[in-house]
């Protein structure tokens, strides 16, 4: 294969294009000034420091696999794209990686997949310099107009013409591809063709260890950050840091919940860092296997939370918000795709051992999706009444949620509250409604 396909031909021709017409047209002076602040930002000390950390780690991963034989020289190029995308966007996504308990599968079997073998293929095969060069602003400018289109009513047909555009485009690339591969087999079926498609992936499963290392390191920086700003005794500050390494250590999650844990109590000395420790760590291991709370008592915090997950709540970690009080929140879910889109939450109020309140709280900014808002509200409602108390919502308490009427139903050791609240009338007839399932 030559160094660079036509493809990749194109997108260089493409960027020195771009590049030059900004670098020296008059109409893009801000632009330039934009990015020259972009690209400080990507160089500061700190972040320059990685990125040579990065390197190097990679030319030893490169020297090791060429050691034993599976990295060849004509793979130079290949890396250098990998290490351009892979290896520099996963440092860039390390805080979603936290979050994603699959990227670090998916990192390499993504490239094993048929739909990898496929886009291999496609890339394998490619145009003429001419038509890549000429395809390539098509392609963006389909991109751009579906980005703006999506999921947009009033556009629904633009983006129904423009993925017939790209499926089309898309056929036809596929039957050239095929067209070529059988055409020049021989070409495709070599032992550098083979090294071009496993090397990727080869390289993504060594990398991981080096991105988890840095995930580690990332987090404790931010943790460390914090303590700065709370712990005002060095050396109070600087045994919070070393005891959090020891009973943290790989635990990033655990880590940064005692980080936040730790902001709701006066922390001054050694024995409150090792308390707030040994008090996250306890909760940690409670919600593991939560006991069983008596009905009449309220409701396990550990389960309550979870309670409305079906319905897209999902909350935060139970915990104080002072010395007596606990508490978990969902964030707010939109129910609509509007403007000023009606949004939906559920928390959860308590004490250190169980929950006592159950709240679903329903904010109505837009009265024209009012009725779809409402639906929501009782099909929430409705959940609720089934995990928490094993009942099925009354006609009375249904009718007081499609009404808008405050109501007030007790069952047994439970009350069951519909309270509407009107915000100021400048506001557009702005209110909300709260649904309060309480141990009374």
């Amino acid at each position: 294969m030559e160094i660079l396909s036509n493809r990749e031909l194109a997108i260089v021709s493409w960027f020195l294009v771009i590049a030059i017409y900004i670098s020296f047209s008059a109409k893009t002076k801000k632009i330039r000034k934009s990015i020259i602040k972009v690209f400080k930002c990507f160089f500061v000390k700190k972040i320059f420091r990685i990125y040579i950390i990065m390197i190097l780690y990679i030319i030893l991963l490169i020297f090791g696999l060429y050691y034993i034989g599976i990295w060849k020289t004509h793979q130079l190029k290949n890396t250098i794209i990998w290490a351009l995308s892979v290896g520099v966007l996963s440092l860039f996504k390390i805080n979603s990686i936290k979050n994603d308990p699959k990227f670090f599968n998916n990192l390499v079997l993504d490239n094993l997949k048929l739909i990898a073998i496929i886009q291999f293929i496609l890339v394998f095969n490619t145009f003429s310099f001419l038509i890549e060069f000429l395809l390539l602003p098509i392609y963006f400018v389909i991109g751009s107009m579906l980005t703006v289109t999506q999921n947009k009513k009033q556009f629904h047909l633009v983006e129904k013409i423009l993925n017939w555009i790209i499926i089309l485009i898309g056929t036809i690339t596929i039957i050239y591809s095929i067209f070529m591969l059988v055409m020049n087999f021989g070409e495709f079926a070599n032992e550098q063709t083979l090294y071009d498609f496993i090397i990727p992936p080869i390289l993504s499963f060594f990398y991981i260890p080096f991105i988890f290392i840095m995930m580690i390191i990332f987090s404790y920086e931010l943790v460390f950050v914090r303590i700065k700003f709370h712990i005002k005794n060095p050396k109070v500050r600087k045994f919070a840091k070393f005891y959090s390494i020891v009973k943290f250590h790989f635990r990033i999650k655990v880590l940064e919940r005692w980080a936040i844990f730790m902001q709701f109590y006066n922390t001054t000395t050694k024995e409150d860092i090792k308390n707030t420790v040994e008090q996250i760590l306890k909760m940690v291991s409670i919600e593991k296997n939560p006991s069983k709370i008596p009905l009449k008592d309220g409701w396990s915090p550990y389960e309550a939370k979870n309670f409305l997950l079906d319905e897209g709540l999902e909350t935060g970690y139970y915990q104080p918000t002072d010395q007596d009080e606990w508490f978990a929140s969902s964030p707010l879910i939109q129910v609509d795709d509007s403007i000023f889109s009606n949004s939906i939450s559920y928390c959860i109020e308590g004490n250190e051992f169980s929950a006592i309140i159950l709240k679903v709280i329903l904010d109505v900014y837009n009265r024209k999706t009012a009725f779809k808002a409402h639906k929501k509200l009782l099909s929430c409602v409705r959940n609720l009444l089934k995990s928490a108390l094993n009942i099925e919502i009354t006609n009375e308490l249904q009718n007081s949620i499609i009404e808008e009427k405050n109501q007030v139903i007790l069952i047994d050791h439970y009350s069951l509250n519909i309270i509407k609240h009107e915000w100021n009338k400048k506001n557009n007839g702005y209110y909300t409604i709260k649904f309060i399932l309480s141990n009374h």
